[in-house]
């Protein structure tokens, strides 16, 4: 016996199936009121011009975002200058959430509990109100925007020599899509500013760097394309094909794993403890059953193998019948990547310090990395009587697990 507590709706509707799941995985369907009340609080206090009295002012300089054609909201933007001696700086600005969003309010509290937005087709369960999500915290075209920005510069061959970090407010001149961006980069330059294409092929010219810099370091790339649904009006599915893969992705991928590694260096250097994005090495049995895997495919991996040797086998693979197949069971055999504050790097990107800082829209643990940020760029984590405000060790390995939970959860 039992006690039908709500109806979701008839069986068959789109809505009505994406609700289910929601109530599945336990996921938050709606903001408690005091949630809203202090988002629309936060909102309604906000004052740029109290803003650009302690921000660096960067809303002349050419900065543009390039996200899918649905996205709503926007994290990151980008800008890029070039130096002397074929130096290049590189700019990513992240929404500054943190200046909204403090520790221990209503918003802080339900933010951490959720971990971060969970993407439906069509709809998203977010981590914040969209007051803010959709709003105040979103890079749109032609708005000011509060923004923790990494400078990166790169000698000509993309390895990077300096970075410096600061609070500032852009205004984005404008907002590209990813097919955009690549009919840009293909030469089809009809009707955008001519200051963004000419950015946009500098920024092409430095991700080409970065990116045989990474591989030569040893960096996996897995071909696994995705599939994009195509609904209609109701939500229903009217059809699917391979995700857009092309160089825009690979451009703002490279470029947002710059800026994660190089905020997680500075903590190194500065000896502070912080809620890492680490990738454990694939232990032996996991190896051992990959390798029993590619001999029955008639590819040979050494029983103790590199990364290198992944590279190659992921190459010879690549666009072959079996090469899903392949990619696959190399993905299946590696460790899940997990938040936690262990200092062992991240073994697919080859990088020895990595921690996620450019989606705090969506993910928590890049909130948390925005407030250490925050520390340093005013200063505050050069004695130790400031670094009370540092999350101990026992606190960050209680988030990272959490956040990693909350992560799979959404999956």
């Amino acid at each position: 016996r039992g006690v039908i507590l709500k109806r979701l709706g008839r069986r068959g509707e789109a809505a009505v199936a994406v609700r289910s799941i929601i109530y599945q995985h336990h996921l938050p369907e709606t903001f408690p009121e005091e949630v809203l009340e202090e988002a629309r609080r936060v909102t309604r206090s906000f004052r740029l011009e109290d803003e650009l009295a302690v921000r660096e002012d960067l809303r002349r300089e050419v900065v543009f975002t390039i996200d899918p054609d649905d996205a709503k909201d926007f994290d990151d933007a980008i800008s890029l200058r070039r130096l002397g001696r074929g130096e290049w700086e590189l700019g990513v600005h992240i929404a500054d959430v943190s200046t909204f969003v403090k520790p221990g309010g209503p918003l802080d509290r339900e933010a951490y509990e959720r971990g971060n937005s969970v993407y439906f087709p069509g709809c998203v369960v977010p981590m914040l109100p969209e007051i803010l999500s959709n709003g105040l915290c979103s890079l749109q075209e032609g708005q000011p925007r509060l923004v923790k920005s990494a400078f990166i510069r790169y000698d000509a061959k993309g390895r990077p020599l300096a970075a410096r970090f600061a609070n500032a407010v852009i205004q984005s001149r404008k907002r590209l899509t990813y097919h955009q961006a690549s009919a840009i980069l293909e030469g089809r330059t009809g009707g955008f500013p001519r200051e963004v294409v000419e950015t946009l092929r500098e920024a092409e010219k430095l991700a080409h760097a970065i990116r045989r810099r990474r591989l030569a370091d040893g960096m996996l790339v897995l071909d696994l394309p995705e599939v994009e649904l195509t609904l209609d009006e109701k939500g229903n599915v009217i059809g699917a094909e391979p995700a857009d893969t092309s160089f825009s992705h690979t451009l703002i991928e490279m470029f947002m794993v710059e800026a994660n590694e190089a905020v997680a260096r500075l903590f190194a250097r500065l000896g502070v403890p912080c809620l890492r994005r680490i990738h454990p090495e694939p232990d032996a049995e996991a190896g051992r059953q990959l390798g029993q895997f590619l001999r029955f495919l008639g590819y040979r991996l050494p029983r103790v193998h590199t990364r290198k040797d992944l590279q190659a086998l992921l190459d010879a693979t690549r666009g072959k019948p079996e090469g899903f197949a392949v990619h696959m069971a190399v993905l299946r055999s590696m460790e899940k990547a997990v938040y936690s504050p262990r200092n062992i790097g991240h073994y697919a990107l080859a990088s020895e310090h990595y921690c996620h800082f450019t989606s705090p829209i969506r993910r928590y643990p890049d909130l948390m990395i925005h407030r250490l940020l925050d520390l340093h760029i005013n200063g505050r984590l050069d004695s130790k009587k400031d670094r009370r405000a540092v999350p101990s060790h026992a606190q960050l390995v209680q988030a990272g697990a959490h956040c990693s939970l909350t992560e799979r959860r959404a999956e």
